[in-house]
Order: structure tokens, then C-alpha cells, then sequence
């Protein structure tokens, strides 16, 4: 064999063993970066809660796909799909679905049958207090109170602040006494949103851009 052959094979092999090196090395500097944020973020103690915990959840992951398991599993979720859907999608001879729009328009009378319909149809009983977290129901009281200020800003919308002056001065209001329950600094500031869903998620970002502006962190959990 002709030597000029073997050195473009030798050079081949060296460089891919090279690039293999880089890799590798790239892949070990980038676990220990992140074990290193892991133990600053959560501690030693923390961390072994979490490595134990993911074990635990592998552990538990495998078990579940034993056949018989599986199997089990499987039957318990068919049977409570089918329970949800028959209660959030009823259906009966008393339930009429409206899938096009009507070629006229209802009338009033027609428009409160339908809503009242709705409003009683067989449901978890909110009204007994046991739905924590989906319903906050203050009282009768209440209800009619807020149905009364619901009714006179129906078409209000807060994004336009000069149409709608009186929207603007009750959020600016809310924010501010907020704002003072947390005793928050002089510059603060504030916003209300849609729902508890939105304001979780708000609450989220304003977490991450506060870590990456002050602890510079750019790869948060969330």
C-alpha cells in the first residue's frame, strides 16, 4: 500500500477524533455549568431532593409500562374520559345544539329561555362552596352588585384609556393599593389583567426579567 494513500485516511480519522474531543468536552463543560447553577439555585440539600425525586418519577414511569399495569391504567382513563364528557358535552332529547347560526335573529324572550336553560343545567354545585380556585362567590349580595357595575361598563375596553376614563382611574386605583399592601417602592408600577391564569403567567415573566436583570440568569426553569 502506497503511503500517500494512508495519510489522508490517517488525517481523516485524526480530525474526526478531534472534532469527537470537541464535543465531548463541549457537552462535559455545558453538564458542569448547569450541576453548578443547580447547586447555587437549590443547595446541596435541594438537589439531592430533586435528583431523588426523578429517580423516583423514572422509577415509577417504567412501572407503568409492566403490561398488566399498563393495561389498569388504561382502563381507569377510558372510564373517567367518559364520565368528563358525558358531563361537560351532555346530551339528551331536552338538549337542543345550535351548530348555525339562525337565518333570524331571537327575540328577548328567547334569548333569557336559552340563558336560563344554561344556567340550570345539571352541575357541580358551586353554590355549596366545595369548587375552591374555579368559583368566588361572596354572597347574593354581592352577585347583584356586581351584576349592577358589570351592567353600566359592559362595553367598556381598558385599552383605550381616553374613551373610558373611569376604567383608567379604577385600575390606576387597584394597582396603588396593592402596590401599598406590599409596600412597594415609590417608582412602582402595576397592571391588571384578564384572569388568574394571565396573572400567574405575568407574575412568571416579571420573575425571569427581574433574575436576568439583576443574577443574569438567561436559562431560567420556566
Amino acid at each position: 500500500m502506497c503511503i500517500c494513500s494512508v495519510i489522508p485516511g490517517v488525517m481523516a480519522l485524526t480530525n474526526f477524533l478531534r472534532l469527537r474531543n470537541i464535543i465531548f468536552s463541549l457537552f462535559i463543560l455545558r453538564s458542569t455549568r448547569k450541576l453548578f447553577l443547580q447547586l447555587r439555585g437549590r443547595g446541596f440539600v435541594g438537589t439531592a431532593i430533586e435528583t431523588y425525586n426523578k429517580i423516583c418519577s423514572y422509577a415509577f414511569g417504567l412501572f407503568l409500562r409492566i403490561p398488566a399495569v399498563r393495561a389498569k391504567v388504561q382502563i381507569e382513563i377510558t372510564d373517567a374520559t367518559g364520565k368528563l364528557q358525558s358531563k361537560l358535552a351532555p346530551s339528551g332529547p331536552s338538549i337542543t345544539r345550535y351548530l348555525d347560526l339562525p337565518s333570524k335573529g331571537w327575540s328577548n324572550e328567547t334569548v333569557l329561555k336559552e340563558l336560563n336553560d344554561l344556567a340550570t343545567m345539571d352541575h357541580t354545585r358551586w353554590e355549596d362552596g366545595y369548587v375552591s380556585g374555579a368559583v368566588y362567590h361572596g354572597g347574593e349580595d354581592l352577585m347583584e352588585l356586581q351584576t349592577q357595575a358589570f351592567g353600566k361598563f359592559t362595553v367598556a375596553n381598558p385599552i383605550h384609556p381616553d374613551v373610558f376614563p373611569g376604567v383608567r382611574k379604577m385600575e390606576a386605583e387597584i394597582v396603588a393599593m396593592v402596590l401599598k399592601l406590599f409596600n412597594a417602592p415609590i417608582d412602582a408600577a402595576g397592571v391588571t389583567t384578564s384572569g388568574g391564569t394571565e396573572s400567574i403567567l405575568m407574575a412568571c415573566l416579571s420573575a425571569r426579567q427581574k433574575a436576568y436583570a439583576e443574577r443574569n440568569i438567561t436559562e431560567p426553569e420556566m
